[in-house]
């Protein structure tokens, strides 16, 4: 080590230097927990970004599902196809009337 005041001048503005970053850093960090809203956002946007992706998981998994079942239901007789689909009329209407019932 030299006792040069120079030397030791450059050391103590390096210093600083590296202090005001760090305490800039720390400032940021302070700023961002403080603003609720920018916090709530990026969590909304982050729970966007999964629940996309879920999504397009899905459609790539039902999209051969999907195929699987038109191409059963078409090799199906017609009045197989047509009770069926008077079922599901059937059960939509029974649950239409239950849900008024209810209060």
């Amino acid at each position: 080590m030299s006792n040069d005041p120079e030397d030791e001048i450059a050391a103590v503005r390096a210093q600083v230097e590296q202090t005001r970053e760090e305490l800039g850093e720390t400032v940021e960090a302070l700023a961002y927990k403080a603003d609720v809203k920018s916090r709530a956002h990026d969590k909304a946007d982050e729970v966007k970004a999964k629940a996309q992706d879920a999504a397009e998981q899905v459609k790539a998994k039902a999209g051969p599902t999907a195929l699987q079942v038109r191409a059963r239901a078409q090799q199906l007789p017609p009045p197989v196809l047509a009770g069926a689909a008077f079922l599901l009329v059937a059960l939509l209407v029974r649950r239409r009337r239950r849900a008024r019932r209810r209060p």
